[in-house]
């Protein structure tokens, strides 16, 4: 009797043991397109913005200092007609003196020089005019803008709807980049400081 109640038991504890199991499982899934598609993005002027030497006495005191507004042309080319966005990336994430835009870099003291402000103009879709969109939920959703800040995508809508990209081959978009010096009680400026603005415009296919 008590040999026959200990594989009762042991079968209960075994048939147990198996459903902790199942209910303690998941799935990976892995998706995604390989898409022929290819395109090549490109900023006049290799990208450069050079604001020259700025003498510290020149600089505001107690406001941010404008240096002036840079044209830069962003060109994609693709090998055909795509949907896609550009996601940029601030090389110098968390020095920027005002929040959301590109970062200027540190002094030695590692105060927050000052940021960098990119306006963007005159979107250009296969030589047609077309609206600068921009999407702050990875694509979800879309709208009309005049800048871009790391971290949300920029992309193309037709002239008439900022409400999802178009498909385009050749885009054109002017860009003006206007460097922004913190206000200089706030800074040390007894030694040469180097602006430091980096960014990164990546290819995302959507």
């Amino acid at each position: 009797m008590n040999k026959t109640l200990t594989l009762l038991s042991s079968a209960f504890l075994l048939a147990g043991a198996s459903c902790a199991f199942a209910a303690s499982s998941t799935d990976l899934t892995v998706t995604g397109t390989i898409t022929p598609a290819a395109c090549t993005p490109s900023l006049s002027n290799g990208g450069l913005v050079d604001n020259g030497k700025i003498s510290a006495k020149d600089l505001n005191p107690t406001q941010n200092t404008e240096l002036g507004k840079h044209p830069l042309q962003l060109t994609v080319a693709c090998d055909a007609s795509t949907q896609f966005a550009l996601n940029p990336i601030d090389n110098r994430a968390g020095t920027a003196s005002t929040s959301g835009w590109f970062g200027l870099g540190l002094t030695d003291a590692n105060e927050k020089l000052g940021f960098v402000y990119v306006a963007v103009r005159n979107a250009l879709a296969d030589g047609q005019p077309a609206s600068a969109i921009s999407s702050e939920d990875e694509g979800l959703t879309w709208e009309s803008t005049g800048w871009t800040i790391a971290g949300v995508l920029l992309s193309v809508g037709s002239a008439s709807d900022s409400s999802a990209p178009i498909a385009v081959k050749d885009l054109t978009m002017d860009f003006e980049v206007q460097t922004f010096i913190a206000p200089a009680n706030n800074l040390t400026l007894t030694d040469e400081v180097d602006m430091d603005g980096s960014a990164t415009f990546e290819m995302k296919y959507l």
